[in-house]
C-alpha cells in the first residue's frame, strides 16, 4: 500500500495456453493489474495473430462471462441474467491472486479455447511507463482463422510437414501459402509480438468492478442469498443472508505433502546434466556454431551444414539401434539424401533444444553459438529443470499420447501425473514397475471393457512418460516387452466402443489378457538423482510442498513443527537430530514450548508434533524449562509442558497427578478438534478411540471430566463425537451429546 492508503501500481504477468496444441502454443504476457478484461482480449488477440473477426468471452473461476455485453446481449451463454463489461473489469479484480484462472474463447464456431493463468505479481516502479509486453512463449502464431479449430491447425500443420502434402484438399490453398511465406510452426519471435503489442493503450479501469446481473460475487468461499436470489429460487428453503457456496475451489487442503528426500551435491548434478546426451549434443552444437553457420529461412542449419555438424560432432550417436544412422553405411547414404535439415532426425532434438535455451541465437542468415564453458554450473542446471519442467507442463496441457484430445486426452494426462507422484515418493534407487501397478489394479477388482482400455491407456502413458524423461536423463526406464502401442490402446477403444470382445476379434479374451500380462514383463523405470532434482523443483514450482531432509536445521522452532507435518516416525527422528545439532537442548524447549500457544489447527497440530519432540529432551536445564512452563498462564504452552512431564516417572511430575492428567484431556481435545474443524466425524471418531485405545466402558467414565474441559472446542468436539459414535455405541453417544449440552451451558 501506497502512503495514500491507496494500492501500488503492480503489472500481473499472465500465461496464456491455446488449449488442444500439440506442442503446447503459449504467450507469456505481462499487463497492467489496472487494465480492463479488454485490453487483455486484445493483446490476446495481437499475441496468437488473431484477426478479431469473431465473438470472444471470458469466463472466471465462479462461472461469471465478461465480454462484449453488447454483441452477446442476445446470445444465451448459460449465465442467467448477463454477461459483464470487460471494459469496465479490472484485470486484477478477476484474476486476485497468484494462481487465478480464466477461460477466454475466440470464435464460438471453432472455438479456440485458452487457459490464462496469474503466475506473478510484479511491483511497478513509481512513474513507469504501463506497457503490455511479452516475455515469453512458444511456437509461431496461429497461421489462419475458420480451419475448424485446434483440430484443422493439427490437419494444416501435419500437411505443411508432409512434402506435396494436402493438394487440392481443403487446406491446399491454405497451405500453399504458408509454404510460399516460409511459415515455421516452431518459431516464436517475441520481440516482434512484444513490438505489435506496444501499439496498445493500455486502458485504466478504477475501483471494483460491479460484478454482472446474477453472476456469484465473491471469489470462492462462501457468501450471503440477496433478495434477488430468493425470489428466483424454487426450494423454498432459501432465505436472505443464508450462507451458500460460492461455487469456487479456495487454495487446495488436500495438497499432499510428499515424504522430504535428500538432493544429491550440486556439481554432482551439473555433471549428471553434462552426461546426458542430448544436452551433450546440444552444448557441442552450441560451441560448433561460436563463429557463426549458415542457416536457412526456417532457423535450421542449411542441408551441407547439417551433414557436417552430424558428422563432425557425431550426434548420428543418438540415434537408436533400428535407425538408418546407427550403421555407417545407411548413415552415408541418408546423409546424401538429405535435402532440408527437418528431416535429419538426431539433429532436430538437439538442434532446437539449443536454440530454445538461448545456446545459440540466430541472426543475419547465421546461427550464433557460445562456448561450452559459457552454460556451466548452476546456470546449466536450472536450464534443465526448466526443460524438464516444460515437458511435465505440456504432458499436463495435452497428455502423453499424440493426436488423443478430449476426455482420453486428460486421462492420459492424469496418469501421467499420478506416476510423476509415484516416482517421487518411491524410496531412492526403488523402480515403479507398470506390472505392479496394474496387479493392486486387478486386485482391487477392476475387471470389464472399460477397465480394460483403462489398462492399455495405463501402460502406453507410462511407457512415453518413461520414454520422454529417459531422454532427459530424469529417469532411468527399461522399457518391457509387451505391446501397448497407441494404435494398440486406440483398437481396444474402438473394440469396446463396437460392443466386441477385446483383442479385436481375434478371440482373446480379458482373461487371456491377464494371463498374457501374466507371461510378459512390463515396463519400469526409476528416479536419477538429477530427475529428483529437477522433479522437487516443478512440484514447489507448482505450489506442492517438497521438503528436504535438513532443510529444517537451522529454523526456528515453530517452522520446525509445521514442516514435520506429515513425515514419518524415522524421517521426524533425523531431521530433529539435526535441528537440536544446532543448539542446546534448553533453548529448544523454549522454541518448542513457545511455538506452542496460539490457537486455531495449526497451532493445534503444532502442539501434537511438540509432544513428540519434547518427550526425548532429558536434559537437566531442559526440564526446569518445561516445569515453569508447566507454571505458567500461557494456554498451550502450560498443557503440553505439564503432559510431557507427567509421561515421566516419579519425581519429573510436576506438583500431582491430577495436573498432568488434567493437561492429558485438554491435549485430547486439542488434538480432536483438529479433525472436528475438517468437518470429518468419521475421521474425529476414529481419532478419539485411537487417542484412548481403551473400551467404550472406560470412555464412558471420562465423559463428565471431558465436558469440563477449559478448552474452546470442547463443545464442538463432543457433539461430533455424540454424532459420530452412534453406531459404535449408542448409549455413549448419547452421554457425548449430554455432555456437549453442558459443555454449551457452562459457556
Amino acid at each position: 500500500m501506497r502512503p495514500d492508503g491507496k494500492t501500488a501500481p503492480s503489472d500481473l504477468q499472465l500465461k496464456i495456453v491455446l488449449h488442444g496444441t500439440r506442442p503446447p502454443l503459449w504467450r507469456r504476457l505481462v499487463l497492467p493489474s489496472d487494465t480492463s478484461l479488454g485490453t487483455l482480449h486484445d493483446a490476446i488477440q495481437v499475441a496468437f495473430g488473431w484477426h478479431g473477426g469473431h465473438l470472444h468471452l471470458f469466463t472466471d473461476g465462479s462461472g461469471r462471462g465478461y465480454g462484449d455485453s453488447a454483441r452477446l446481449t442476445d446470445l444465451d451463454l448459460g449465465f442467467g441474467r448477463g454477461v459483464g463489461d470487460e471494459d469496465a473489469t479490472a484485470l486484477g479484480d478477476v484474476l486476485a491472486e497468484e494462481g487465478a484462472r480464466l477461460r477466454y474463447v475466440y470464435d464460438f464456431g471453432d472455438d479456440w479455447e485458452h487457459g490464462i493463468t496469474l503466475e506473478k505479481t510484479l511491483p511497478r516502479p513509481v512513474r513507469a511507463e504501463r506497457t503490455v509486453r511479452c516475455v515469453g512463449g512458444r511456437r509461431a502464431d496461429v497461421p489462419a482463422e475458420d480451419i475448424g479449430g485446434v483440430w484443422g491447425l493439427a490437419e494444416v500443420l501435419e500437411f505443411l510437414d508432409t512434402p506435396d502434402g494436402s493438394g487440392d484438399g481443403p487446406y491446399g490453398e491454405l497451405v500453399a501459402e504458408l509454404r510460399a511465406a516460409g511459415y515455421d510452426p516452431a518459431a516464436f519471435d517475441r520481440d516482434a509480438i512484444t513490438a505489435r503489442l506496444a501499439q496498445l493503450t493500455p486502458d485504466t479501469v478504477s475501483g471494483k468492478a460491479k460484478p454482472p446481473a446474477g453472476a456469484r460475487a465473491g471469489h470462492g468461499g462462501v457468501r450471503r442469498l440477496t433478495a434477488e436470489d430468493v425470489e428466483l429460487c424454487t426450494c423454498g428453503q432459501c432465505g436472505v443472508g443464508d450462507p451458500v457456496d460460492a461455487g469456487v475451489d479456495g487454495p487446495a487442503e488436500d495438497v499432499p505433502v510428499l515424504r522430504p528426500v535428500i538432493l544429491a551435491p550440486q556439481e554432482d548434478l551439473v555433471a549428471a546434466v553434462r552426461g546426458v546426451p542430448l544436452f551433450d549434443a546440444a552444448l557441442r552444437l552450441a560451441a560448433w556454431c561460436h563463429e557463426g553457420r549458415q542457416v536457412t529461412a526456417g532457423r535450421m542449419l542449411r542441408p551441407a551444414v547439417a551433414r557436417e555438424a552430424v558428422e563432425k560432432l557425431q550426434l548420428w550417436k543418438l540415434a537408436d539401434d533400428d535407425s538408418p544412422y546407427a550403421d555407417p553405411v545407411a548413415r552415408a547414404r541418408a546423409l546424401k539424401s538429405v535435402r532440408s535439415a527437418k528431416d535429419v532426425a538426431v539433429l532436430d532434438d538437439p538442434w532446437w533444444l539449443a536454440v530454445d535455451g538461448g545456446m545459440i541465437t540466430i541472426s543475419g542468415g547465421r546461427a550464433w553459438g557460445g562456448a561450452a564453458t559459457d552454460f556451466a554450473g548452476e546456470d546449466l542446471l536450472a536450464f534443465w529443470a526448466a526443460t524438464m519442467g516444460d515437458l511435465l507442463e505440456e504432458i499436463g496441457e495435452t497428455g502423453v499420447l499424440d493426436g488423443w484430445h478430449g476426455e482420453l486426452g486428460e486421462l492420459t494426462a492424469q496418469i501421467a501425473d499420478g506416476l510423476v507422484g509415484l516416482l517421487y515418493d518411491a524410496p531412492d534407487d526403488a523402480w515403479v514397475d507398470v506390472d505392479d501397478l496394474q496387479a493392486q489394479a486387478r486386485e482391487a477388482g477392476g475387471n470389464g471393457p472399460e477397465f480394460d482400455l483403462f489398462q492399455a491407456l495405463f501402460a502406453a502413458s507410462f511407457r512415453e512418460l518413461g520414454e520422454g524423461l529417459a531422454l532427459l536423463g530424469a529417469v532411468e526406464y527399461e522399457p518391457g516387452d509387451g505391446d501397448d502401442s497407441a494404435a494398440e490402446t486406440l483398437r481396444t477403444l474402438l473394440n469396446a466402443m463396437r460392443g466386441e470382445e477385446l483383442g479385436g476379434g481375434s478371440g482373446t479374451s480379458s482373461a487371456a489378457s491377464d494371463r498374457a500380462w501374466e507371461d510378459s514383463r512390463g515396463h519400469r523405470m526409476r528416479l536419477t538423482p538429477l530427475g529428483r532434482y529437477g522433479l522437487r523443483a516443478y512440484l514447489m514450482e507448482c505450489g506442492v510442498p517438497a521438503p528436504l531432509l535438513g532443510e529444517y536445521a537451522e529454523a526456528d522452532a515453530s517452522s520446525l513443527l509445521q514442516g514435520l507435518l506429515g513425515y514419518s516416525p524415522e524421517e521426524m527422528r533425523r531431521e530433529v537430530e539435526g535441528w537440536l545439532e544446532h543448539r542446546s537442548a534448553a533453548d529448544a524447549a523454549v522454541g518448542l514450548l513457545d511455538a506452542c500457544a496460539g490457537a486455531g489447527h495449526e497451532a493445534a497440530a503444532k502442539r501434537a508434533v511438540a509432544q513428540l519432540v519434547l518427550a526425548d529432551l532429558d536434559e537437566p536445564r531442559a526440564l526446569r524449562v518445561l516445569r515453569k512452563a508447566a507454571d505458567s498462564d500461557v494456554e498451550g504452552c502450560r498443557q503440553v509442558a505439564a503432559a510431557t512431564l507427567g509421561a515421566r516417572l516419579g519425581a519429573e511430575a510436576p506438583g500431582s497427578p491430577a495436573r498432568a492428567e488434567e493437561a492429558g484431556l485438554w491435549l485430547l481435545i486439542d488434538g480432536l478438534s483438529i479433525l472436528a474443524g475438517a468437518a470429518e466425524t468419521e475421521e474425529l471418531v476414529r481419532g478419539f478411540l485411537e487417542n484412548w485405545n481403551t473400551a467404550p466402558e472406560a470412555l464412558e467414565q471420562r465423559v463428565d471430566d471431558l465436558w469440563r474441559v477449559e478448552h474452546p472446542a470442547t463443545a464442538h468436539v463432543l457433539a461430533e463425537l455424540g454424532e459420530g459414535l452412534r453406531g459404535v455405541d449408542r448409549r455413549l453417544a448419547k452421554r457425548m451429546r449430554t455432555a456437549a449440552n453442558k459443555a454449551h451451558s457452562r459457556r
